[in-house]
């Protein structure tokens, strides 16, 4: 009796036919198409620029949270060298009734960065900074003045006025006595704390 002939297996390693090709699947778990590289990049990017303009969010809030006043949201600028720096001071600065001169060497820079970058405190009663010892107001526009500390000393009108006019005669104490000679405002008092200022000016040569 003849053998009789085996059944084709597919797959098999008995010279049948050839298993079917696999399909291969590289898209997501329910089989579809994968992305393109052109979109996978654009998702990529995606993320790393809302993690960078995360965190750029975050330090500057933190940066902001930490200073307090004004100077959170508007640059501080110095205060006004022809008012206030002992240097810069001028015949014709202006007087209040209270004037706070700067003597030379006073790191002022150095104070209204450490505001900045939130080492100040600020003082919401009285509207004033203290760092370093010194304390500062601040102008609408964000321009300090000097109100007190070391290195800040406080004049009055009138010794304020001695010392202008010591500053625009150049240190020379006669022509200044002679031109306010007659000045009823100022008195020997106001001479002594003037003198004692204008020691510090650049233009200083003794005498006084």
């Amino acid at each position: 009796m003849p053998a009789r002939p085996r059944p084709h297996s597919p797959g098999g390693g008995d010279g049948g036919d050839p298993p079917p090709p696999r399909r291969h699947t590289t898209g997501g778990p329910d089989g579809g198409d994968a992305p393109s590289i052109a979109a996978a990049q654009a998702q990529v990017t995606g993320k790393a620029q809302d993690g960078h303009l995360g965190a750029r969010a975050r330090a500057n809030v933190g940066g902001s949270g930490a200073v307090g006043g004004p100077a959170a949201t508007t640059p501080l600028r110095p205060p006004n060298a022809l008012r206030h720096n002992l240097n810069s001071v001028k015949l014709n600065s202006r007087s209040k009734d209270k004037n706070t001169i700067v003597l030379p060497g006073t790191d002022v820079a150095g104070d209204l960065a450490d505001i900045s970058a939130g080492r100040g405190t600020w003082d919401s009663v009285t509207n004033q900074y203290r760092v370093n010892g010194r304390t500062y107001g601040v102008e609408p526009g964000g321009t300090t003045f000097p109100i007190e500390g070391p290195g800040f000393v406080r004049l009055e009108r009138s010794p304020y006025k001695v010392l202008k006019n010591l500053i625009g005669n150049d240190g020379d104490i006669a022509a200044t006595r002679e031109a306010l000679r007659r000045d009823p405002s100022v008195s020997e008092a106001d001479w002594t704390i003037a003198l004692e200022v204008f020691q510090h000016h650049k233009n200083y040569r003794g005498g006084a």
